[in-house]
């Protein structure tokens, strides 16, 4: 009996995942009036990985951790999203407005969305250096979110645990 539960479980799954109308395709979001008015990607950067602790003489991930993602359109506009996650469940999310890239180095900032630091400005510094060896950098309370523009000399500490990718 409890064989044939599982069976059907599994083939009711099966049956909820294959549905008659297709999934969106790359091509379909292409195609899309957003996509449209932006234009291609021009830059897209992304770090994700435990968080660096080497500043304060703790190893990689003693508080948790931390991704981004911040996509630049052909437009000039940008989009995307930081979220560091602190011991306890609490965390920082924020809207990226500003990316700057220089080879393999990159500038992201924006502005916290949740409280108790709604409104706080953040940069942050990454440098891509293939499969080992990138480096990030964290500043909270710049001037503005557009401050990464001026791709300010951040100094730059080392991921142990953890992925930049700039392209």
């Amino acid at each position: 009996m409890k064989r044939n539960l599982i069976a059907l479980a599994a083939l009711g799954l099966f049956a909820f995942g294959c549905s008659e109308s297709p999934t969106e395709t790359q091509a379909d979001l292409d195609a899309s009036p957003e996509f449209a008015a932006r234009g291609p990607v021009m830059h897209r950067v992304s770090l994700g990985g435990a968080d660096i602790c080497a500043g304060i003489g703790l190893p990689p991930g003693c508080d948790a951790n931390n991704s981004f993602i911040a996509i630049e359109y052909a437009d000039g506009s940008v989009s995307g999203q930081w979220h560091d996650q602190w011991a306890g469940g609490v965390g920082v999310h924020t809207a990226i407005s500003c990316l700057a890239v220089d080879g393999n180095d990159a500038w992201v900032s924006g502005t916290v969305t949740n409280a108790p630091f709604a409104g706080v400005n953040v940069m942050i510094r990454v440098q891509d250096n293939g499969q080992s060896g990138d480096r990030a950098s964290f500043l909270v309370g710049t001037a503005n979110a557009s401050d990464c523009l001026g791709m300010p000399p951040l100094g730059l500490l080392a991921l142990t645990n953890g992925q930049v990718k700039v392209k």
